[in-house]
C-alpha cells in the first residue's frame, strides 16, 4: 500500500511549463482514477537506469496484501476554486527567435534566415544547439525558404537524445513522443515510455463528440480488489532470465513456467513484476 500511497502522493515537478505563466515554474501533481475498473494491473518499477545509461534490475520485495482498498484514489475533477490551465500559445503565435542566439550566430558567418529558423526549431535552447542545426541542415533544399508557422509550433526533439533511446531498443517515433513528452529529459522519458499510466497514444487523441458517452460506458464500482495473479521474472538482470505467471483460480495458486503447469505452494508474491487484481463487488 505505501507504492499506491506514493502514486498519488502531490508530487512536485520542477521546470513546469505553465501556460497561464507562459514560463516555467514549480507545480504540483496528484493522480487519480476516474473510475475503477473490473481488473486492475499494477506495474512495479523494477527496471531502471544507472549512470551511463545501464539497465539494472532492483531486488525489492513488496509487502502486497490479498485485497486492498483504493476508494481514496478516486479522481473527483475539478474542484471549486481550480481553474483549468488554459491551451497553449496558437499556433500563427508560436516561437519567436531569441535574438541573442541569432546575433551570435551571425557574427561566426551564417545567414540571418538561418539563424532565425535554428533558434526556432531548436526552441530557443542555446547558442550550440542551434549551431549544430545550422551546421546540419545546411544543404536542405527548403532552407532558404520563409519562416513557416508550423516550424514556428514544432517541438524541438534533439536527435542525439533520440538516438539514444533507440539505443535502448525504442522505436524512433516513441522516442520522440516521449521526449516531446517530458521536455527532452532522457531519464523522465524512459519512465513516460515504460509507465503505464502515461500512455503512449494520449498524445495523439483527438477531441470526440462521443468522448463522453464513451467515458460513460466504461465500468466502474467500489475501489475495494482481491489479488488474483502476478508475473515475476527470474534472473539477475534485465539481460537474462525469463517471467512465470502465478494464477490464482479455484483456491489455490498455480504457476505457468513456459509450457510447465502446476500447483505453486509457496508463490513469490513479495518478488512480482506486475499484479492483477479483480474489483471485489459488495
Amino acid at each position: 500500500m505505501d507504492c499506491l500511497d506514493c502514486f498519488s502522493a502531490p508530487e512536485e515537478l520542477h521546470d513546469f511549463y505553465s501556460t497561464a505563466l507562459n514560463a516555467k515554474t514549480t507545480a504540483f501533481k496528484t493522480a487519480g482514477l476516474t473510475s475503477f475498473p473490473d481488473y486492475l494491473v499494477l506495474h512495479m518499477r523494477k527496471f531502471v537506469l544507472e549512470e551511463g545509461w545501464v539497465p539494472k534490475k532492483l531486488d525489492v520485495y513488496i509487502d502486497v496484501p490479498d485485497t486492498i482498498d483504493i476508494s481514496n484514489m478516486r479522481s473527483k475533477g475539478l474542484q471549486p476554486g481550480e481553474e483549468l490551465l488554459p491551451d497553449r500559445v496558437a499556433e500563427d503565435e508560436g516561437i519567436n527567435a531569441n535574438e541573442d542566439i541569432v546575433s551570435q550566430l551571425v557574427s561566426m558567418g551564417f545567414q540571418y534566415l538561418h539563424c532565425q529558423k535554428a533558434a526556432i526549431i531548436t526552441s530557443n535552447t542555446g547558442v550550440e544547439e542551434a549551431m549544430n542545426w545550422v551546421l546540419n541542415h545546411m544543404d536542405d533544399p527548403d532552407i532558404d525558404e520563409p519562416i513557416t508557422k508550423t516550424q514556428k509550433s514544432a517541438p524541438y526533439v534533439d536527435p542525439l537524445k533520440v538516438d539514444t533511446l533507440k539505443s535502448f531498443g525504442f522505436e524512433e517515433e516513441v522516442a520522440r513522443k516521449a521526449l516531446q513528452a517530458t521536455g527532452g529529459d532522457i531519464e523522465r522519458a524512459t519512465e513516460w515510455i515504460f509507465n503505464p499510466s502515461s500512455g503512449i497514444s494520449n498524445m495523439d487523441a483527438t477531441p470526440s463528440s462521443s468522448e463522453n458517452v464513451i467515458d460513460a460506458a466504461l465500468p466502474d464500482g467500489q475501489g475495494r480488489y482481491r489479488l488474483i495473479g502476478l508475473v515475476s521474472h527470474i534472473g539477475t538482470s534485465t539481460h537474462c532470465g525469463h517471467y512465470v505467471a502465478h494464477i490464482y483460480k479455484d483456491g489455490r495458486w498455480v504457476i505457468f513456467n513456459d509450457d510447465k503447469v502446476g500447483v505453486s505452494k509457496n508463490p513469490p508474491i513479495d518478488m512480482g513484476y506486475l499484479y492483477f487484481f479483480e474489483r471485489i463487488d459488495s
